[in-house]
């Protein structure tokens, strides 16, 4: 089974956060919500979510007796497009970062002691605030963290205790892995996983609010430098290089020790690679201390609804920690709230690292336009092994200024 970098940059798509599927939306246009009932917006993401989705909002009819019909769609931008300010047929949708930043003028503002925004974490909150206001409430997230081959782990004489933690400590197993024809990591050539070490170094391509552009930062230079020193001492590949096309399955198919990913390769782990035998722990930190991207999703109140105060009161519910941790475990991703996490933790102890890395996570950039500057960063990417990081994101630094400013 060959995945793509879009299957696993979810988050630049937000769900991160969830799967997207190749369905068309399961209501047209033409089948407009039963007078009187809510309407609740939500990307196509596979069956075991939708069922737990369907399993919430029932108990939320059955306890306030507000209907609600819930509309699973392949494109959720499309259906914002037809309209959410005059006389919107939408009242709750779920949307991701660069969703929110087109539509946040047309959805409800939370306070932050509001019920369904008070126990996020806060840099979900952070990625929520949109002209100093809180225009959505998070709703769950994934970030990316190292899995790691444990029979190649083993094999090269390495133990838990050399799991590494700093950048040197990456260079250096990473060479110790690297042989007979498997690169000891591997990563897709796009900052959706290059970005991470961004992060690491103290910059990014923007500052976590996404205002202000850094992508020339020595932080920034630092991180790329440090991948163009993995890349170019043999130690790591992109993923696009390697015989399996991506490094998702260049990890499953035992091409690579080590590769950084979403939580969504565990459930492809277990459906396609169930041989591989594998540890997640949280990515080393770098010359910035500990950094990591976060693909969010959210719950946005449409504010022109017709039901608003009971759209609130949904959101309110599904936001409550047992119903995040349930919706979570059946997306897989981590929720979106403090308590909730702690609870998913334990009973996904093996996934911990996801969730200890929302705490110093940064988004994608997802202003209007900066996809645009991403898509050119990415395009240089593939020649980083003989280029240079400094050169690559001062163009992106330009590129951003003047889609920011």
């Amino acid at each position: 089974m060959m995945l793509t970098r879009r299957t696993f940059a979810l988050t630049s798509l937000g769900l991160a956060a969830a799967a997207t599927l190749a369905a068309c939306s399961s209501k047209s246009k033409d089948e407009a919500t039963e007078e009187g009932k809510m309407a609740l917006i939500v990307p196509d993401a596979g069956e075991a979510a939708a069922e737990a989705l369907s399993k919430a909002v029932e108990a939320f009819t059955k306890e306030t007796k507000v209907e609600v019909d819930i509309k699973p769609v392949s494109d959720v931008s499309q259906e914002l497009a037809r309209g959410i300010t005059a006389e919107p047929s939408i009242d709750v949708v779920v949307l991701d970062p660069a969703q929110l930043s087109s539509y946040a003028g047309a959805l409800h503002s939370w306070d932050k002691g509001a019920a369904a925004v008070k126990d996020a974490h806060p840099a979900l909150l952070t990625s929520a605030t949109r002209q100093e206001k809180i225009a959505a409430a998070p709703r769950d997230v994934s970030t990316l963290a190292l899995y790691v081959n444990t029979s190649l782990w083993s094999a090269a004489g390495l133990s838990e205790s050399d799991y590494p933690t700093t950048w040197e400590q990456l260079d250096q197993v990473a060479a110790k892995l690297t042989s007979g024809g498997v690169v000891g990591l591997t990563l897709d050539a796009s900052y959706a996983r290059v970005g991470a070490f961004l992060v690491q170094g103290g910059g990014g391509l923007t500052s976590a609010d996404g205002t202000k552009a850094i992508a020339s930062s020595e932080g920034s230079v630092a991180g790329l430098t440090q991948v163009k020193t993995l890349l170019s001492s043999g130690s790591a590949g992109w993923g696009a290089d390697l015989p399996a096309g991506s490094a998702a399955d260049a990890f499953g198919q035992g091409q690579a020790a080590m590769v950084i990913e979403t939580e969504a390769l565990t459930k492809t782990l277990a459906d396609t690679y169930s041989g591989i035998s594998y540890k997640v722990v949280e990515l080393p930190a770098g010359s910035g201390g500990k950094g990591t991207l976060q693909f969010p999703t959210f719950y946005g109140v449409v504010e022109a609804s017709k039901h608003k105060a009971d759209a609130i009161k949904l959101v309110e519910y599904l936001t409550a920690a047992e119903r995040q941790v349930a919706l979570a475990g059946a997306a897989g991703t981590v929720p979106a709230g403090k308590s909730a996490g702690e609870t998913w933790k334990g009973k996904h102890a093996d996934q911990a690292a996801f969730l200890a890395g929302v705490e110093y996570s940064q988004p994608m950039p997802s202003a209007s336009g900066t996809s645009d500057v991403i898509a050119t960063f990415d395009n240089e990417l593939p020649g980083l092994a003989g280029g240079d990081p400094a050169s690559i994101l001062g163009s992106a630094q330009v590129n951003l200024q003047a889609v920011l400013s």
